[in-house]
């Protein structure tokens, strides 16, 4: 009845992994391959519109990322110590990607539908009208993740072999894109277009708990 397309992504960056909507459904989101936004064919009477909505994840509230944090050097007294997040770029980025929700339908004929993030442009090939379903991109950018757990472990340097209230080994921080700490790089445009015109461009800020911890 929804029959999966194949696509071709158009992108400003590698690997990003898109969910085709039948497989969201039946696996949560997470089983993904490389394409573009891959959506479903809808049913309906087409109304002009085009929006996103985040998937929450499978264990439910808001999407959680863990990073760990290691010192520079250890030879200076540990409340001396610099610190620097411990996962690659890649990891991060792997980390922060998450699954969204994407359906439009035009009047006439949808002719661009198009998702621009952190990870680059995720362009949907071929075109249906209506159309909907999930897709993966990554979410926040990887020097957000690095920044907000940096700037605050070395903000607030400490012995953390003797931890205790004025050493704290771990923050959590509850970001959302476009309002700091995160920054404006932290968010998806969505444009998409019909045969008669343009649809309006529309933000959207994702939302991610993010877990820094200290460690040796």
């Amino acid at each position: 009845m929804n029959p999966k397309m194949t696509a071709v992504m158009i992108a400003a960056a590698v690997g990003l992994g898109v969910v085709a909507a039948d497989e969201a459904r039946a696996q949560g989101g997470t089983k993904t391959t490389k394409g573009n936004l891959n959506l479903g064919i809808s049913s309906g009477e087409p109304k002009g519109y085009a929006f996103l909505l985040p998937v929450p994840p499978r264990t439910g509230g808001v999407h959680e990322v863990h990073v760990d944090l290691r010192p520079d050097d250890t030879q200076p007294p540990p409340d001396q110590w610099t610190w620097h997040v411990d996962q690659s770029a890649a990891q991060i980025k792997s980390a922060t990607k998450m699954t969204w929700y994407a359906q439009a339908s035009c009047p006439d004929n949808l002719t661009l539908l198009q998702v621009t993030g952190p990870a680059g442009t995720l362009t949907q090939n071929p075109l249906q009208n209506p159309i909907w379903g999930n897709f993966a991109t990554q979410s926040f950018t990887v020097d957000t993740v690095k920044n907000v757990c940096e700037d605050w472990a070395n903000a607030n340097q400490c012995d953390i072999l003797a931890p205790g209230e004025d050493c704290e080994l771990s923050r959590t921080f509850d970001l959302v894109g476009g309002v700091a700490p995160a920054s404006s790089a932290d968010r998806l445009r969505l444009k998409a277009s019909c045969s008669s015109g343009p649809l309006p461009t529309l933000d959207y800020a994702p939302k991610m708990r993010l877990h820094c911890t200290r460690g040796q």
